[in-house]
């Protein structure tokens, strides 16, 4: 089983750092301020092969792209993309709806500048450790 990008948006949703309605995936609906993005990641990465087959693999990851779409305060955007990547790196051994999510590997936030209203955005990438429970 892996772990749903739907899952991972509920989970962002209860941290705090924009309000639930505020948190999407796929798509930043309305571009409204204060919300976060949750992407496929379009990074390239190895498949992850154990030594001795697949059948010792001990656990699964999930490249995810983060886009903090603030507003026009380029202090305020900053601070919340930091307090996202933050939140991302001190979770550890988490459950996330029948996954366990061992830890995150996040980037600090990159600045993409601002989007045609100046609103500032910035990116996170993130790789999640998990297994299923």
């Amino acid at each position: 089983m892996m772990l749903p990008l739907a899952d991972i948006r509920d989970y962002i949703a209860t941290l705090g750092i924009a309000e639930p309605n505020n948190v999407y995936m796929g798509r930043l609906e309305n571009k409204k301020n204060h919300s976060i993005g949750i992407y496929d990641s379009r990074r390239e990465g190895n498949l992850i092969i154990p030594i001795g087959g697949m059948e010792n693999k001990k656990h699964d990851s999930r490249r995810v792209t983060f886009l903090i779409h603030w507003d026009k305060s380029y202090r305020n955007t900053e601070a919340a993309a930091h307090q996202l990547s933050e939140a991302l790196m001190s979770i550890q051994n988490t459950e996330v709806n029948g996954n366990r999510v061992l830890f995150i590997i996040a980037t600090n936030p990159i600045p993409v500048d601002t989007d045609e209203d100046g609103v500032y955005e910035m990116v996170i990438d993130a790789d999640f450790y998990y297994k299923t429970t």
